[in-house]
């Protein structure tokens, strides 16, 4: 009777397992993006152009792109039963030089390790561990992102809620080095972010703590808490116009929520990015881009602006996009920016299309009374060569040329014109 029971028990247990293997699924995604090429200088003989020549991106990044860049996405997805999930992520990326031309290994790490669980929540999925959050922000035509809250942390995506679908997450981020800090330890920040899209409208609201933020040698008294919101809204058409779509997004931060930190975290993308002028003075002074993010104080205010969108046509494709941002520091000064572009596509065949793009930015900024003020403006000429997967990807060969024209209001800087010359290829899978 033991024996009987013993078996029957076995080949139930073997008849769960393989009911289990049977209704489930497992996959592989590996996606990624590479940017390579390079950019010469036919003012300066055809040297190479470097950072120090890097056009404003907000301008768009159309012939205007320095840098190379890779980045390769790994994830292994189990569908179980009963709507459970398993989907586990690593991302490898660049780091380090990327005006390398030569073909020879660079520097490389790994910049995502999260897993996503479905099934514990009632819809959406939580997650956990280190990753790019709430990157999906982003305009493409001036590689902006306007909200990234990266960082390590936990929390649930697509939640479904009084008819809408929320996420919400908890995310620690850090300075990309503690060489100015007091106490390295304390040099971290911690945020609480929550968004709710309801058919066309999101909104998206983040609050932030730092247990210090403080430099060594510096008296000023800066911020250890912050909050910003954002509004976004989208629509399936070319602002009213068939054929497109359109997006206005509204930004606002006071405190920690402020200046490069408005809409994002401690990533590299709010050190590069433009947000606001001041606090790029003084990494120039310090000589390049240090987490300087946190030097703002509790009554700093920011607001930013993007109007953007693209319409397509039979014969041409038209990608605007307008940004503008003010900066209100409790010191007393203000700075302000505007920017604006237009990419143009025309396709001759499936293969060969004329890309173009025009670019105006405008910075009004005073420092000790000194006006900085400066404008740019360039235009691009990219004929570009493809290939239609019919599944999204669509690598591009380019060859580029920018003439771009500065213009500064303080003498030590160089008021110039340049034409740039170069190739590229961009491809995203």
């Amino acid at each position: 009777m033991k024996k009987n029971y013993l078996a029957s028990s076995i080949m139930l247990c073997c008849g769960m397992l393989l009911s289990s293997q049977v209704t489930a699924s497992e996959t592989i995604g590996f996606h990624g993006y590479i940017r390579a090429g390079s950019l010469f200088d036919a003012r300066d003989n055809f040297s190479k152009a470097g950072y120090a020549d890097e056009i404003d991106k907000n301008m768009g990044r159309l012939g205007a792109e320095v840098d190379n860049s890779w980045e390769g996405r790994l994830n292994k997805l189990w569908n179980l039963n009963d709507g459970k999930s398993v989907d586990i992520h690593l991302t490898i990326e660049s780091k380090g030089d990327g005006l390398q031309t030569r073909a020879a290994p660079r520097e490389t790490g790994i910049s995502e390790s999260y897993v996503e669980l479905g099934g514990i929540t009632p819809t959406g999925k939580l997650w956990g561990g280190l990753r790019y959050y709430d990157r999906e922000n982003y305009v493409f035509t001036t590689d902006y992102f306007y909200t990234d809250y990266s960082g390590t942390g936990i929390g649930v995506k697509d939640l479904e809620l009084g008819g809408g679908k929320w996420d919400m997450a908890y995310i620690v981020s850090n300075d990309a080095n503690h060489t100015e800090r007091p106490d390295g330890n304390s040099a971290i920040m911690h945020t609480v972010h929550s968004s709710a899209k309801y058919g066309a409208w999101d909104f998206e609201i983040a609050a932030k703590q730092m247990p210090d933020n403080s430099f060594i040698g510096d008296d000023h008294k800066y911020a250890t808490k912050g909050i910003e919101g954002t509004v976004i809204y989208s629509r399936d058409d070319f602002f009213t116009a068939t054929g497109g779509f359109s997006k206005v997004i509204l930004q606002a931060g006071r405190g920690l929520g402020s200046g490069d930190l408005l809409g994002a975290t401690l990533t590299d993308t709010s050190m590069y990015r433009k947000s606001s002028l001041y606090q790029k003075t003084m990494q120039d002074v310090n000589n390049g881009y240090k987490p300087y993010q946190t030097k703002v104080q509790e009554g700093d205010q920011s607001y930013r602006m993007f109007v953007w969108g693209g319409w397509y046509g039979a014969n041409v494709n038209i990608l605007p996009t307008f940004t503008y941002q003010y900066n209100d520091y409790e010191a007393g000064n203000h700075d302000s920016w505007y920017a604006a572009s237009l990419r143009s596509v025309f396709p001759f065949n499936e293969f060969f299309s004329i890309q173009t793009e025009v670019g105006y930015v405008d910075n009004d900024l005073v420092v000790n009374n000194m006006d900085q003020s400066s404008r740019s403006s360039k235009i691009s000429f990219v004929p570009t060569f493809t290939v239609n997967t019919g599944m999204g990807p669509s690598p591009e060969i380019r060859l580029l040329a920018t003439y771009v024209d500065r213009k500064y209001n303080v003498s030590w800087m160089d008021s110039r014109g340049d034409f740039l010359v170069g190739v590229q290829a961009d491809m995203w899978w």
